[in-house]
């Protein structure tokens, strides 16, 4: 059962801040996104210095038509590969979904103040890839303009050049504290079992567990003292998936 006031108090977030017009890019590195889902297509990032689909690099940025973004995992500009792209289509959405549009559902950031950045580096039937991907995205994130990313990604092994990029970038990072043991589907204390980027010791890094809807730690949530900063929302969650569901 649901508990009352287990939620983020967005409805006041929104009378506080109002819609506004301060496109702020945030970086979805993830799987890719669904670009023409009708709740999602009015509140990506697009790179107006890329001519779409003429096959030149207009903006000499070394990407030949990134107009949404890039798939680092492909090494392409198909940001939208199919049903592989799930997750970052839904996490796209619950950031900034199109509010009031009578559509799907309102993303969290009303109205155009952000611009989500479709940045993929994970793909597959398992949704995996390689930190050297998520490090390229987390530069080009940069160089256009990102000022938070979402990193909603765990691996078991630290790789010392994924830290020294999240370390040296000006970025927010949101990143999930994980999913815990593969093997049991039990969340795990990061404090003794850390999962990275969550477990990095870094001022510029939002660790956030997986709260279910009675306001307790859902069972597959890693959590940790140290290593973790907050819960949020993160089971039963509606939000857009790939072909305008």
């Amino acid at each position: 059962n649901a508990e009352l006031g287990v939620d983020i108090n967005l409805e006041s977030a929104w009378e506080k801040y109002g819609n506004g017009s301060h496109d702020t890019i945030v970086a979805m590195i993830d799987t890719g996104i669904d670009y023409n889902h009708e709740d999602l297509r009015d509140t990506l990032w697009i790179n107006t210095d890329e001519i779409p689909g003429n096959g030149i690099d207009d903006d000499g940025n070394g990407f030949v038509d990134d107009v949404y973004g890039w798939n680092f995992y492909n090494n392409n500009n198909q940001i939208f590969s199919g049903t592989e792209d799930s997750h970052g289509t839904h996490g796209a959405g619950t950031i900034s979904a199109g509010t009031g549009n009578g559509i799907g559902i309102s993303g969290i950031v009303p109205g155009n103040r952000v611009r989500v950045m479709a940045l993929k580096a994970l793909g597959g039937e398992d949704g995996g890839g390689s930190t050297l991907d998520v490090i390229k995205a987390i530069k080009y994130a940069e160089d256009n303009g990102a000022v938070i990313c979402n990193l909603s990604l765990t691996s078991m092994s630290n790789d010392k050049a994924l830290y020294e990029a999240m370390k040296n970038s000006s970025m927010l990072f949101v990143v999930a504290a994980g999913n815990g043991s593969p093997r049991t589907g039990k969340g795990l204390n990061m404090d003794q079992i850390p999962f990275y980027p969550a477990a990095y010791d870094l001022d510029n890094i939002i660790s956030v567990a997986n709260m279910s809807i009675d306001g307790k730690l859902s069972d597959s949530s890693n959590y940790g003292k140290t290593t973790v900063d907050l819960a949020a929302p993160g089971s039963y969650i509606l939000s857009t998936t790939p072909g305008n569901t």
